[in-house]
């Protein structure tokens, strides 16, 4: 199957019946009967069970997604793209929009779609903007004035910053918003936690209302964003005090390995760097990373705790010809493929201090980080702290309540953005500075 812009395989995702029944539900409390609905990645078509309407529409850009599907008059399916999908004026845009990371959008498409976006509703989407935020500004789009918008996304797009250019947009519009959180996972295999959320351009009050949807698809109303009397933590750019994203090399198989891969790979100790790619299975106790701890915890335990010295003009020999065997096909992650060479990755200084950026209860782990380990994936790295005052930036960060001030990614994991952290060094910087 030929890729599209969107990379159509990884964009399927069905949706259980039970979810879909609720779906429907919520929908007829503010439309008891519609007349024309569009369903923008109609899939298989299941969105068309259990509505009221007159004609439903789908789009859906992969021709076998409804073969076999056997469909009442009512029901028309059009395959092409959605944005090249030109009707509009529809009394509702429903549907699960495809979820996909905005690394894997073509550059060309996201450009002549932003434009589309901008031109008709006056939105600027940032470039970091996943697949699912067109698709709601499109839905927007099609929908009249009177209009509904009912989908199925990611919990996340009521506070990331790269969704807040449509948030302004919807309240500038002054449109009711009503967000139904998903306690658990409603789809396999996929770990962000979902929602459904319905935009009613002509209801009142105006506003946004949020609820929790239990295990057993009961609606209960929701304390906000976080659920929490705490608002979510606001995003924050680079300060003296700041954190950034552990490392993406290009793969973890090939750049993180762990000990027994480093001596099966013929490279020695010079030609490696302690990383560390988790804090997850750390105990609770550990508070500093040093030389015994990484050995105790991550070399003897074969964890990914090696990051191979591929960057920079001395380059040895023994990493060159491990190199060389790596298969073309394992190269083929974004980060390799927009790097020159492909293992030439990104060298950032070492963090003084190494945050975990997801977690279950309360705070991330946090380490000083004593033994000089790069921060990989989803550990995060702080830098431009003193030597002297990492201990008491360790306890002010391991104590803080992280857990009412971010929003779950999925069921209990909780997880917090770079910019976030960035808000809570700051926030630790202006209290030292007052107190010292």
């Amino acid at each position: 199957m030929a890729r599209t812009a969107y990379q159509l395989r990884e964009s399927q995702v069905r949706t259980p019946p039970a979810v879909i029944s609720l779906f429907w539900k919520l929908v007829r409390d503010r439309r008891p009967k519609l007349g024309r609905v569009l369903d923008l990645g109609a899939g298989d078509t299941r969105f068309a069970a259990g509505g009221h309407f007159t004609r439903y529409d789908g789009v859906e850009i992969d021709a076998n997604a409804s073969i076999g599907v056997r469909l009442p008059n009512t029901v028309r399916v059009f395959t092409t793209c959605a944005f090249a999908f030109e009707a509009k004026g529809y009394d509702a845009c429903i549907g699960n929009p495809p979820y996909v990371r905005h690394h894997d959008v073509e550059p060309r498409w996201r450009l002549r779609v932003n434009s589309q976006i901008e031109h008709e509703l006056g939105i600027k989407l940032q470039g970091i903007g996943n697949l699912y935020l067109y698709f709601l500004c499109l839905a927007l789009m099609k929908t009249r004035a009177d209009g509904l918008v009912a989908l199925i996304l990611p919990f996340e797009w009521v506070s990331r910053p790269s969704a807040a250019p449509i948030r302004d947009y919807i309240d500038q519009q002054r449109w009711s918003v009503s967000v139904f959180r998903f306690q658990d996972m409603i789809f396999d295999g996929v770990l962000t936690t979902a929602s459904v959320n319905i935009i009613d351009k002509t209801a009142t009050p105006t506003g946004w209302k949020f609820f929790d949807v239990s295990p057993d698809l009961e609606v209960m109303p929701r304390r906000g964003v976080s659920g929490s009397r705490f608002s979510i933590l606001p995003y924050s750019p680079r300060a003296k005090l700041w954190a950034r994203r552990g490392i993406s090399p290009g793969g973890q198989k090939i750049f993180a390995l762990t000990d027994a891969e480093r001596q099966r790979a013929g490279l020695a100790q010079c030609d490696v760097l302690p990383c560390v790619t988790s804090l997850k299975n750390l105990p609770s106790s550990l508070a500093r990373l040093d030389k015994q701890s990484f050995q105790k915890n991550f070399v003897a335990a074969g964890k990914r705790c090696w990051l191979v010295k591929s960057t920079g003009d001395n380059i040895s020999q023994r990493v060159k010809a491990y190199l060389a065997k790596i298969p073309k096909s394992e190269r083929q992650t974004y980060a390799c493929r927009h790097q020159d060479p492909w293992y030439k990755y990104e060298t950032p200084p070492i963090p003084h201090i190494l945050f975990h950026s997801g977690f279950m209860k309360r705070s991330p782990k946090v380490l000083v980080n004593s033994i000089g380990a790069q921060a990989v994936g989803a550990v995060y790295g702080v830098h431009g702290m003193k030597p002297q005052r990492l201990q008491d930036l360790r306890t002010y960060l391991a104590e803080f309540d992280f857990e009412s001030r971010v929003v779950a990614h999925a069921k209990t994991l909780r997880k917090v953005e770079v910019a976030q952290l960035n808000t809570v060094l700051s926030r630790w910087q202006k209290a030292e500075a007052r107190h010292g």
